[in-house]
């Protein structure tokens, strides 16, 4: 028999609810399975934080706190993700307000995994590690804190506690915010002029290009 109780002690409260949440809906039967615990801990919250400890590591050897203004002309590949970002915000507002959390959880994961660290911080590494603190550096920041810091105000209701700590530890930093906790923020507003639609589908197409690709290299 499973204990609940070394459950949450052994993956915490936050990989089991997300778990749950993301395998079925709250009102359906769940076939319970550690397995599935332990893969979510590592694929989505390890994911997300190896992400932001990519972006603290660098972030703080070029003292960046987001004291700049934000810059307005960006490169296609920080447009992109921001437009992906919107469309998720949009999205997941809509599935809360549908009391369809399972929806919600599944999208974030996808952004996170799919988006974010396979596709924007494996094609964007090399702007961190540059020497020079230029524009399009402090754009790849911008960019790269405004993912985590809306991941985080989205996702708190359903991973409350690593969530606040990936919010407090990202606006510790900056102060951007008054706020001491994620639970105190206004949930975040969508910016309809962000999303380039034909940029999401030529980026989509891009991506199943390359899956297909690694598809072919592996079989042979």
């Amino acid at each position: 028999a499973i204990d609940p109780f070394k459950t949450l002690e052994t993956y915490g409260p936050d990989a089991t609810r997300w778990y749950m949440i993301s395998n079925a809906m709250p009102w359906e039967n769940l076939k319970f399975d550690l397995e599935g615990i332990d893969e979510v801990r590592r694929k989505f919250f390890g994911t997300l934080y190896n992400t932001y400890s990519f972006f603290a590591l660098y972030a703080n050897v070029d003292g960046f706190r987001y004291e700049e203004a934000d810059i307005e002309n960006r490169p296609e590949i920080d447009r992109w993700i921001l437009s992906e970002l919107n469309l998720l915000v949009k999205e997941v507002k809509s599935f809360y307000e549908d009391y369809e959390p399972t929806k919600v959880a599944r999208a974030i994961n996808t952004f996170v995994n799919d988006n974010l660290s396979n596709w924007y911080v494996r094609l964007c590494r090399r702007r961190f590690w540059k020497g020079d603190y230029t524009e399009d550096k402090i754009s790849a920041y911008q960019t790269l804190y405004t993912c985590l810091e809306t991941i985080a105000k989205i996702s708190a209701p359903i991973a409350p506690f690593f969530m606040d700590q990936l919010y407090q530890d990202l606006n510790n930093a900056t102060q951007k915010e008054s706020v001491g906790s994620v639970h105190l923020t206004d949930f975040p507003v969508v910016d309809e002029n962000k999303i380039d639609y034909s940029l999401v589908e030529k980026t989509h197409l891009a991506q199943q290009i390359t899956s297909m690709v690694f598809s072919l290299r592996k079989k042979e």
